[in-house]
């Protein structure tokens, strides 16, 4: 639901959506370039010449009524505007591949930002235990103290170990309304409030097979985009070799023209012209060639981009995967850790009671069975999140066909 909302309202996805539809308008500009344009004028003049002005002394007034439909349609002999229209088709492309990869990017910061809320609400759980773990140590010292059994040391350092607990757990509270409010921000829902649950009860996401194929990273949106980039790249170098060459147009012209209205629209009022144009560049101080030469270096910049993101998306998969590896494993040696650590806290408080141990030996069971149980959530969020990642490395996951 939360991914939904940010989808919904997010500001970089309506960016990403404004950008396509210019980049499909101007590939729809490109493209009217492929028929021959058609326009259509009319007009009457009243005009009146002074007796100084004609041949004969004799002032002239005459009527002028004119209509016509011009064309003019360029030869696309050298292929520049099949060129220009594969360029800005490409760059279409690359457009909906960028709309793509922000959903994606925002998808998985929605989810590793929610899964790091769940993680607080565990270490916030473990620290609430904690607190109350080290007040009834602190009941008992004072009780001990009371009975003479032990000196006051023992009460002040159980109070400085509750303390200690609190203060933690009131900077983990705040950072937990802090990542609420990121989620608030990121999902357009400023009144957003998330009850707390356990981490620990989100399901496990599935572990990747053994030798993912390379060609998934052609599912990755980012990849796709600089292919795409790419493309209208070395398109743009044929619209300007194209540009050198002779440019071959077709013109008409079909209309009806008198000085005399009640005749505008017989046989003897049409007028019409056809033409064959030719346009062949002979200097323009370099323009065109710089040109070609700038086309040339844009299309190396979009080549080197393309590498640089294709082994960027290898090194982002390839570091999700040992990260997805690590944290399962570390899982099950913190799960022992845990289990012994609080088994030991057990055994020191009850020695304590019993007077066989002194209270550090119960501090010292108590600091690390709550360091355990921290580590222990923070692994399992590393190890959600983890797989976040790698999801969005691979473009969104893979298949059991793949």
């Amino acid at each position: 639901e939360l991914m939904r909302l940010a989808l919904k309202d997010n500001a970089d996805v309506q960016i990403a959506m404004a950008r396509l539809a210019q980049a499909e308008a101007l590939a729809k500009q490109a493209g009217a370039s492929l028929y021959p344009t058609l326009n259509l004028s009319a007009g009457a003049v009243r005009a009146s010449s002074g007796t100084v002005a004609t041949v004969t002394g004799v002032g002239v007034l005459a009527n002028t009524t004119q209509a016509a439909l011009s064309t003019s349609y360029e030869i696309d002999v050298w292929g520049r505007v099949r060129r220009n229209i594969e360029s800005a088709t490409a760059l279409v492309n690359a457009s909906t591949y960028e709309q793509t990869s922000v959903s994606l990017t925002l998808s998985a910061l929605v989810a590793n930002t929610y899964l790091r809320l769940r993680s607080l609400d565990a270490q916030i759980s473990v620290l609430k235990d904690s607190v109350k773990t080290r007040g009834d140590s602190l009941r008992i010292a004072q009780a001990k103290l009371d009975g003479g059994l032990v000196s006051p040391i023992d009460v002040n350092q159980a109070t400085a170990a509750q303390a200690a607990s609190q203060a933690l757990l009131s900077e983990q509270t705040r950072t937990r309304a802090v990542v609420q409010n990121q989620l608030s921000v990121l999902t357009g829902k400023l009144d957003l409030v998330i009850a707390p649950a356990d981490l620990q009860a989100l399901p496990l996401p599935p572990l990747p097979p053994e030798g993912l194929p390379a060609t998934l990273l052609e599912k990755r949106p980012d990849v796709n985009r600089a292919e795409q980039e790419l493309r209208a790249a070395n398109a743009r170098i044929g619209v300007a070799t194209a540009n050198l060459l002779p440019t071959f147009s077709l013109t008409g012209l079909l209309g009806a023209q008198s000085v005399d209205f009640s005749a505008f629209l017989t046989g003897q009022s049409l007028v019409w012209s056809a033409g064959l144009g030719l346009v062949q560049p002979i200097f323009s101080g370099g323009l065109l060639q710089g040109r070609l030469d700038f086309a040339k270096a844009q299309q190396q910049e979009s080549l080197g981009n393309y590498v640089k993101v294709v082994r960027g998306a290898y090194g982002e998969v390839s570091d999700a995967l040992v990260s997805v590896s690590q944290t399962y494993q570390t899982e099950g040696y913190l799960t022992t850790q845990v289990a012994a650590a609080s088994k030991a806290q057990q055994l020191a408080l009850m020695r304590y009671e019993a007077g066989y141990v002194d209270f550090l030996n119960v501090l010292e069971a108590q600091r690390a069975a709550n360091e355990a149980r921290l580590v222990f959530v923070v692994n399992r969020s590393a190890r959600l999140q983890a797989t976040v990642d790698l999801f969005k490395a691979l473009g969104g996951g893979w298949t059991a066909e793949q």
